[in-house]
């Protein structure tokens, strides 16, 4: 990279690495720009919002980076996967927990899944937390600090990080020759669309950003004016932007927009980026434009435009190049910045775009919004799981100044699409004794206890179904939460009254006993027994062990009960006898 080096004494570390291949992409983006201000920030190509293997999208600040990276390289296919999940698609879990290999329909056992020899990964970041004792000074893991009460918490100072884990793109692995179905799945859920959106002088809509326009469904007004000017204004809290008949085409007239958007978010009581001395000609102005400029353009992108370089914003390319070549810092903070703002614009627009594809009314009046998430809540059954717990001031105080609104986006912004944990996943949100549930939609829960220092609990809302798949998928963890344990009793019991009605469970022993079983949701046990006239008389209880399947256990039970002296064969002594004079005959004869 042209500049200065982000380095420092003890060598580069992994987030100097990072920020720096970061920097030196943006500084080639710009570069070109610079040479042709006319020239979008994202190719047509590039404009599909990049995810993981499991369709979780990827937060602003990486999107932007893994588009980019996209752009740079070719690939057609915004689909990434860390090392560990490229090895992940070669084995299953048998029903002892252990690893086998992955086999075909027939049992034939599956190509091997790889990275390309001699292809290089890609940082992105993720926010993790480390936990110090006050007192001892030692170090624990988040994990047990989740599991302590509000009170042992006190105690335990959380600092949070970014962390870099490399990815690599789908087209860096040889998936396209092991797992040709899986690849043409990623290829046909990432097609561009074209012919819709084309810079070609064509006036196309927005429904979700008309209606937030003419029903003020944004956080502040916009009026679109028949004047030469786009700008926010911080004192009225508005928006104003030439008529959308004055542009080119609709792709400028809503680009621009979205700068203006993404200003909007800064004020104080939104993303507080607006700081004293920010004005015309200063550094922070200069980088505000950019915060403007990178989310309008990830905004547009997302949604299949393309974003050309506002052009009262092209004077500030070389003072963008400048810091971004001088100062790691600038590039950080930015990117963060731009993370926020996008996350907040794209939120708003895809709920408005959900209602409206319901054919429902795309703006709530603000008196209803509270009482449809009420409504929302109580109508379909959740679950909630915890993904961040905040007490240390720098956080707590930031969120202390947001509206529910603020407080709602910032939860999106801690979750990293990781899987559940069930050790921290429950029926309900309060929990404590002083939990409030501050803010609440339909994707996120933020509990606030003022009795414990102010703290939050970030929580994301999954479905029962997603419950049930984790349960599945990684078994029972012994420190789950009695609500997890309860939906895994419940698929137990759905699976045996299902198989019950097909055929009952029946041991025939080897003595002659005819055991009948059944499974107790309320013990979580195996009951084995004899039938009555009253119903089932129980003579033994196994715990239900939720490693394994139903089957397995069922097996389990079996085994159990053979070892058993009371239900072994008996041999009468004239059998006896024989086996005895066998036994001594086969001595004699070696």
């Amino acid at each position: 990279m042209a500049g200065k080096k982000f380095y420092n004494s003890d060598g580069p570390s992994a987030e100097d690495r990072a920020l720096e291949r970061f920097a030196d992409m943006l500084i080639e983006k710009m570069e070109t720009l610079q040479s042709d201000w006319k020239k979008p920030w994202f190719t047509e190509g590039s404009m599909i919002w990049p995810k993981n293997m499991n369709g979780r999208e990827y937060n602003g600040m990486n999107a932007l980076m893994l588009m980019l990276q996209c752009e740079k390289n070719g690939y057609k296919i915004p689909v990434f996967c860390t090392f560990d999940r490229v090895a992940a698609l070669n084995f299953d879990k048998n029903k002892q927990g252990d690893r086998k290999p992955m086999v075909d329909e027939n049992g034939d056992k599956l190509p091997l899944v790889s990275i390309n020899k001699g292809e290089k990964s890609f940082p992105v970041f993720i926010t993790t937390f480390t936990c110090i004792d006050k007192d001892s000074h030692e170090k624990i893991k988040y994990d047990d600090y989740k599991q302590m009460s509000n009170e042992e918490k006190k105690n335990i100072a959380v600092y949070p990080k970014l962390q870099i884990y490399n990815v690599f793109n789908v087209s860096q692995t040889n998936l396209k020759e092991a797992r040709p179905e899986l690849y043409a799945k990623f290829e046909e859920a990432n097609k561009v669309a074209t012919g819709e959106t084309k810079g070609d002088g064509r006036m196309i809509d927005f429904p979700a950003i008309d209606a937030m326009i003419e029903k003020n469904g944004w956080v502040c007004p916009i009026y679109p004016k028949h004047q030469d000017n786009a700008y926010f204004s911080i004192s009225k809290d508005e928006i104003v932007v030439p008529e959308k008949s004055q542009f080119i085409n609709g792709e400028s007239f809503y680009s621009n927009l979205l700068h203006e958007m993404t200003h909007s978010t800064g004020t104080e009581e939104r993303l507080n980026r607006f700081k004293q001395g920010n004005g015309f000609g200063s550094a922070e102005y200069s980088r505000e434009e950019l915060v403007a400029e990178l989310s309008a353009a990830l905004i547009a992108s997302r949604y299949g435009m393309e974003k050309n370089v506002k052009e009262d914003s092209c004077a500030y390319l070389k003072s963008w190049l400048g810091s971004l070549k001088e100062s790691p810092e600038f590039l950080k903070t930015t990117l963060l910045d731009v993370k926020r703002a996008s996350s907040m614009i794209t939120q708003r627009i895809d709920a408005i775009n959900e209602r409206i594809e319901q054919g429902l009314d795309p703006i709530l009046p603000k008196e209803e919004v509270k009482e449809k998430n009420k409504e929302s809540v109580a109508k379909d059954p959740v679950f909630y799981s915890s993904i961040q717990y905040l007490q240390m001031s720098d956080d707590t105080n930031r969120l202390d100044k947001m509206d529910a609104n603020g407080i709602l986006q910032e939860a999106r912004e801690y979750d990293n699409g990781d899987a559940i944990d069930m050790d921290k996943t429950y029926a309900k949100a309060v929990k404590y004794p002083g939990d409030t549930v501050f803010a609440e939609d339909d994707h996120y829960a933020v509990v606030n206890n003022n009795q414990v220092g102010g703290t939050y609990d970030i929580m994301r809302k999954v479905s029962e179904k997603e419950v049930r798949d984790a349960i599945n998928r990684y078994g029972l963890p012994s420190d789950a939460t009695e609500d997890v344990k309860n939906v895994a009793k419940a698929m137990v019991a759905e699976e045996f009254s299902k198989m019950a009605t097909n055929r009952m469970p029946i041991f025939e022993m080897n003595n002659g006993s005819v055991l009948y079983v059944q499974y107790s949701q309320e013990k979580d046990t195996m009951n084995v027994g004899t039938a009555t006239n009253v119903g089932m008389s129980v003579l033994h209880q196994f715990p239900y062990d939720h490693d394994f399947n139903l089957d397995a256990n069922l097996e389990g039970v079996n085994e159990k009960l053979t070892e058993m002296t009371v239900y072994q064969a008996e041999i009468d002594s004239e059998q006896e006898t024989e086996n005895v004079a066998e036994e001594q005959h086969y001595h004699r004869g070696r």
